[in-house]
């Protein structure tokens, strides 16, 4: 299982788990115009008393002169969760979701979605044997709590998508796509994303989240930045030192260096926010608050020379801390 995903990090994990196990997939998309972002959730959550794949959406429309954000969770039964190796794909229902595209075809009560989406021009993270995925060495431990990957950091959006009778046109938009599989998600953690910072091709995903440990625990980070081609990791495997971090109800501010490297995020949490369901021993039973529409401004450094500034807008925040 574990070189399995290292060759593809879309490939599902989870084949011999029985019980207190997730994986889920994020793929967010934003229209060219920045007023329509729908991010899309397709899972399994195996457990003792609720087994059953989903499709969690959050989506955030530019109504009546402001961004409007709904979220909705659509349960499959776990017969309904399907998997293929070639080509790598996961199937859920009439859905279908792999790093050339996604096909959506489900409703409930309140929203129906229908549509496909095409992707190119991936942005793939540089691997390697000591650093296979996002994750680094970490992820060839078999006691983590929750295992993180990204298998695009930016890429172009063809298509459109049809909610409630609304089409969504996310042609000439930008996507983002990334996992997580284990047990659980961490009690704690900030997330963050963006690969909208004006014309250039510039994208950043940082997570920082406190991590159960062989009886102890510390927080850990991964920051993942690209741009003109060149990828810039910070990450606490790899020597990273996370130098300041302060947060608050509206902004998180943080500070990461490595080597001659230096990082600075300043980041405006998203006013509006939707409960997304998250799991606890393998079952959606906790609630996290993502937004969409947050801000984030960074400044890359060399030997105190800017590599690069620029503001990301919209941003993804998640922020999990008391």
């Amino acid at each position: 299982m574990a070189l399995k995903h290292k060759k593809n990090p879309l490939t599902f994990q989870g084949e011999n788990k029985n019980k207190k196990y997730f994986e889920g997939w994020y793929f967010k998309q934003v229209s060219s115009d920045l007023k329509n972002i729908i991010s899309i959730i397709p899972g399994i959550s195996k457990n003792d008393t609720d087994s059953h794949s989903f499709i969690q959406v959050i989506i955030s429309r530019a109504l009546e002169g402001r961004m409007q954000l709904n979220t909705q969770y659509y349960r499959f039964s776990a017969n309904d969760f399907k998997y293929m190796y070639e080509p790598h794909c996961i199937i859920i229902g009439d859905n279908i979701f792999s790093d050339e595209g996604i096909k959506l075809n489900f409703s409930n009560d309140e929203y129906s979605i229908q549509g496909n989406i095409r992707f190119s021009r991936l942005t793939k993270i540089n691997r390697s044997i000591i650093s296979p995925d996002a994750m680094g060495y970490f992820s060839y431990l078999p006691f983590m709590e929750c295992y993180h990957d990204i298998i695009s950091m930016n890429h172009r959006l063809e298509g459109v998508l049809t909610v409630n009778g609304e089409v969504f046109d996310l042609n000439k938009g930008r996507g983002y796509i990334e996992k997580d599989f284990g047990t659980s998600f961490p009690k704690e953690y900030i997330w963050l994303q963006s690969n909208h910072f004006g014309d250039t091709d510039a994208s950043i995903m940082f997570s920082l989240a406190h991590i159960p440990f062989l009886g102890f625990s510390f927080k850990g980070f991964i920051c993942n930045f690209t741009f003109n081609g060149r990828e810039y990791r910070f990450a606490t495997y790899n020597n990273s030192k996370a130098v300041k971090t302060f947060y608050s109800d509206n902004f998180i501010k943080l500070a990461v260096t490595k080597g001659k490297y230096f990082l600075v995020i300043k980041a405006e949490i998203c006013r509006d926010s939707g409960g997304l369901k998250a799991p606890v021993n393998g079952a959606m039973d906790n609630i996290i608050k993502e937004g969409l529409t947050g801000s984030v401004d960074i400044r890359l450094l060399k030997d105190s020379k800017v590599l690069f500034a620029g503001k990301g807008n919209p941003c993804a925040i998640e922020f999990i801390f008391p």
